[in-house]
């Protein structure tokens, strides 16, 4: 390596693109490795799993059934099911803006903080380097429906994913309300 050669760092070699966001700044998003977000959520949040309950039949086997329309069981896969999603979304995120750095100045209490605590009266900014840099990219970055778009497109091209293509099977797809007429 010559001595004006800089070394490479790891996200340099990972798929990236330079997205336009609307206010004219330009941003470098990376694709995500999807496979181990989803793995360091999954350890850290198991699934939850329907119950099982056994029962002795007249002939004294036993039968496993697992309930898998139990209430208390629906319930805690619609709650693990959200928790799940905002992990994955949040790791995703900051392996997507590896190389966004959050301006000084920027406060995301004066940004949303009067009108988060309003709605949510818990609500409080993320803690840490990492977590000031969430707040970042959701309040500022992603904020905007149209920088959200392209964000997703530029991911969406890097993994192979033909948007057109998915928007014409989603087309093909009968409705909730075709499905309801009878």
């Amino acid at each position: 390596m010559g001595a004006d050669e800089a070394p490479t760092r790891k996200a340099d070699k990972m798929a990236s693109r330079e997205v336009e966001l609307k206010d004219g700044r330009t941003v470098r998003v990376y694709l995500p490795p999807y496979t181990r977000i989803h793995e360091s959520v999954r350890k850290r949040l198991p699934e939850p799993q329907p119950p099982v309950v056994t029962e002795r039949t007249a002939a004294g086997k036993e039968i496993n059934m697992v309930i898998k329309d139990d209430p208390q069981y629906l319930q805690k896969h619609v709650q693990w099911d959200e928790a799940y999603i905002e992990q994955v979304d949040m790791m995703s995120s900051l392996f997507m803006f590896k190389d966004v750095q959050v301006p000084e100045e920027w406060d995301v209490g004066v940004e949303v903080g009067a009108e988060m605590s309003y709605f949510e009266p818990d609500w409080k900014p993320r803690e840490g380097e990492m977590g000031r840099k969430l707040d970042y990219i959701q309040w500022n970055i992603l904020a905007d429906t149209m920088n959200a778009q392209r964000v997703t497109q530029a991911v969406a091209e890097m993994s192979g994913i033909d948007l057109n293509e998915v928007s014409a099977n989603e087309a093909t797809f009968r409705s909730d309300v075709e499905g309801q007429a009878a």
